[in-house]
């Protein structure tokens, strides 16, 4: 056993490399969390601009107004909705992003266990036989006592 390396040793790199994805698995998740937070508060602040201003449009449609200012709103209030439609699209896409990317965490997640496992079991592998060497080399001297008395 003096010159090669043990099991749990030599698993070193892979556990850092299971470390290294786990980790940059997590920084996209994250990144990818808040840029779906991100597009949904601005999704919410846009439906709210809305909501205000047919609110405000109304309050002044009671007093009277022209027929070219309708029209206005009417346009505005059909790009304010495109744009609402477009950016609900993008959420669900940003939603999707991070789904995947959550997957991708727990896999990566789960490989580092297994690694992490593999070298615990390798560790007390080792033990139990650095304690079976250390058992037979003390039984040797037992018996070699024996003989020479």
């Amino acid at each position: 056993m003096g010159g090669v390396l043990k099991k749990s040793k030599r698993l070193g790199p892979v556990k850092q490399i299971a470390e290294n994805n786990e980790t940059a698995a997590a920084m996209k998740m994250n990144q990818s969390l808040q840029a779906q937070q991100e597009s949904l508060a601005q999704l919410e602040k846009l439906k709210e601009y809305r909501n205000d201003y047919t609110v405000q449009f109304k309050t002044k449609g009671q007093v009277g107004m022209s027929a070219s200012r309708l029209r206005e709103y009417q346009e505005f209030v059909q790009k304010l909705d495109q744009a609402i439609e477009e950016h609900t699209k993008t959420v669900q896409s940003l939603q999707e992003k991070l789904g995947q990317h959550q997957q991708a965490f727990k896999k990566t997640n789960s490989r580092k266990k297994v690694v992490e496992k593999l070298i615990e079991k390798s560790k007390q592998h080792e033990l139990r036989e650095t304690g079976r060497l250390e058992q037979n080399e003390s039984d040797d001297r037992m018996v070699k006592g024996f003989e020479l008395d």
